[in-house]
């Protein structure tokens, strides 16, 4: 069984067999499959991230869903929804369900205050049996984009997965990798719309605002300024928590689970977050972080099985060379360099003495998964951080605009060196 909290994410794509191609260079395998009328399903795994790709079926009637706040209606398949469901076809591929584990009695009472709270239950609270016992779930709409949510209960099912799904494989890659499962995931809205999500989980889901660094004041967020032109702003829910979603270990640990949302500040824009919804045509899931304790071998190894990730901005290892702080934690800077690995270290971090404690992450973002630009995956390794790299977004951006430039260039015959004069420091941002 998956373990929770993110029992498992779901895709809603045209070719389902493609979409899991591209998953089995990060390590996914096919662990089980569905077929109905109406759709088809594969189950992809990594360790325990479990990854639901589902793909409309030829003779699947469109509802209409998407149009029907507030209420119910009748759905064609049990346990999901689709992206297109009041659609003629399926238009764009998309990362749209987070499907959290949830106590028993959390199935009812989290889809009440989502109805509450004006939100639409998809699927009120209901059960799915097989053989091997019963799943209680529901399903409800976000109030960001199209991301829904199944909440699934499975104290009374001792399967591998879910009711009416074939296991196919139980080997796991995930040891090889070093991969452990989800750190964070992060959702892209529209500019103005993110304190509105967050107030949403927070009332819904009993999840608490997360300050990201020093310079997030809780009511602003992060702001990033200085040519990126965006807001981040975190919420957690922890293990220990007595309430909403759940996990199997109670233990209390630094572990918790993290959503993200980022928007474009007003009047400046954020190119990769509006290349994500620009191509999206919504707001939604923009990526996932995997974990991983080993972040150089799990990201050679990636590398070997033919994922492309973005490389940084040549200036960008250079200025951390004349770092102090940097040069102190021990990373090998030149491996690092060499697989476009991003490091940032956490200025206030102190230990319980208050003295100053070495405390940073290591990460590295994926090309999108699909075509367009949209879903892509992190890998992030944290060595007593809690963060999100903040320091590295700044080079996020610059790796975006250099490929364009590139492209730009290579479409007009022309190439040019990228010096240091292209890149703003990273941590004067």
């Amino acid at each position: 069984m998956p373990d929770p909290v993110v029992h498992h994410i779901e895709l809603c794509v045209f070719d389902a067999d493609d979409a899991l191609n591209r998953l089995r260079k990060f390590g996914f395998i096919l662990f089980a499959k569905r077929q109905t009328a109406s759709c088809k399903q594969l189950v992809a795994r990594l360790g325990t991230v479990f990854f639901v790709i589902t793909e409309r079926g030829l003779h699947y009637k469109p509802h209409s869903l998407w149009k029907n706040v507030g209420g119910e209606t009748l759905r064609a398949e049990p346990l999901t929804t689709l992206c297109c469901e009041d659609s003629p076809a399926h238009e764009v591929d998309t990362v749209f369900n987070l499907a959290f584990s949830v106590k028993m009695s959390d199935v009812k009472d989290i889809s009440e205050r989502i109805l509450s709270q004006g939100g639409q239950i998809i699927q009120a609270p209901t059960e799915m049996s097989d053989e091997k016992g019963t799943v209680t779930y529901s399903i409800v709409k976000s109030n960001c984009g199209n991301i829904i949510h199944t909440l699934i209960n499975t104290d009374q099912y001792n399967g591998e997965f879910l009711p009416g799904f074939d296991i196919i494989d139980q080997c796991d890659s995930s040891n090889d990798l070093k991969i452990y499962g989800i750190d964070h995931v992060t959702f892209a809205c529209y500019s103005g719309n993110s304190i509105q999500v967050i107030d949403f989980y927070e009332k819904c889901f009993g999840m608490n605002r997360f300050q990201i660094s020093s310079n997030d004041d809780g009511n602003n967020g992060l702001i990033i300024s200085d040519g990126v032109g965006l807001r981040l702003r975190a919420m957690e829910y922890w293990r220990c928590a007595e309430t909403g979603l759940s996990y199997k270990k109670k233990d209390c640990n630094e572990n918790a689970f993290m959503l993200v949302v980022v928007e474009s500040l007003q009047g400046q824009t954020n190119c990769n977050v509006e290349a994500y919804l620009r191509h999206h045509r919504n707001e939604g899931i923009e990526h996932v972080a995997f974990k991983t304790n080993k972040i150089v071998d799990t990201v050679s190894k990636l590398k070997n099985r033919g994922v492309i990730f973005r490389n940084p901005p040549r200036a960008y290892y250079d200025e951390l060379r004349n770092m102090k702080k940097i040069s102190e934690l021990g990373e090998d800077l030149s491996v690092l360099s060499e697989l476009g690995i991003l490091l940032d270290n956490e200025d206030d971090a102190a230990d319980e003495n208050g003295s100053p404690k070495k405390k940073y992450l290591m990460q590295i973002f994926a090309k999108p998964l699909f075509d367009l630009k949209t879903f892509f995956i992190e890998i992030i390794q944290r060595s007593g951080a809690r963060g999100l790299g903040s320091g590295n977004i700044l080079a996020l951006v610059r790796s975006i605009r250099e490929e364009e430039r590139r492209n730009m260039m290579k479409s007009e015959g022309k190439t040019q060196e990228i010096t240091k004069e292209n890149f703003t420091s990273p941590r004067q941002c």
